[in-house]
């Protein structure tokens, strides 16, 4: 079934085939003599309607394509309902939940998401450094180094002794990244951390008084 997460609205749903192209690459050949193609299918999302592409490889079947052979609407339907799709175009965003943190600040967080998405891993590093930076100057703290703003939160109260540990970290993360050191490549391991810590950072200062007030707003009984 051709279905994934909409890299526009995010819905995980099914999509509807429009058209699509065999690749460039060699066909495969089974001992039926039945072929299997890379392809591409042009598809709009069953929620939104916004046209994705998904990359694969055909099943087996008795057919032949031509290298660079248009699919028509029936045969994009056909094919890429029945492919093994490695890869979304574009790919999906990963999703962030920014609610009561600042506009300002949720910018930056979105974006290092959507760096991460696209594995831009050294953008996700010096997004993520802005997220703290950001967050200082918001609470005030805008003299100084990033460990300095960094401590400033801890001894100010706005961030938890193991939150600054876990920002420290973050610095050491992203400070190679930060001047241009070309040697020096983030995994999505790193990338992956810095946003662990981001949230944390982001939780501590915004997110978690917010929300336990929210919460006790909405329960309070009614007088």
């Amino acid at each position: 079934m051709l279905s994934g997460t909409c890299a526009f609205c995010g819905n995980q749903t099914h999509f509807t085939a429009r058209t699509g192209r065999r690749g460039d690459t060699d066909a495969e050949k089974d001992h039926r003599n039945f072929y299997r193609y890379l392809i591409e299918i042009s598809a709009t999302c069953d929620a939104c309607q916004r046209f994705n592409s998904a990359s694969g490889r055909s099943r087996f079947a008795n057919r032949t394509f031509n290298r660079g052979h248009i699919l028509s609407a029936a045969e994009a339907v056909n094919e890429g309902e029945a492919m093994d799709i490695d890869s979304w175009s574009p790919p999906a965003m990963r999703p962030v939940d920014t609610a009561f943190i600042p506009d300002g600040v949720a910018g930056y967080f979105k974006e290092a998401h959507d760096a991460f998405s696209i594995a831009a891993y050294r953008g996700v590093l010096l997004l993520v450094r802005s997220v703290v930076e950001a967050t200082a100057k918001d609470r005030g703290i805008t003299d100084g180094t990033l460990v300095q703003k960094i401590n400033k939160l801890d001894e100010d109260g706005h961030i938890r002794s193991g939150t600054r540990e876990m920002a420290h970290a973050l610095r050491i993360l992203g400070n190679d990244t930060a001047h241009g050191d070309i040697g020096d490549v983030p995994t999505q391991e790193d990338a992956d951390d810095a946003l662990t810590i981001a949230r944390f950072v982001l939780d501590d200062v915004y997110v978690a008084d917010a929300r336990r007030a929210d919460m006790l707003e909405r329960r309070r009984p009614a007088e």
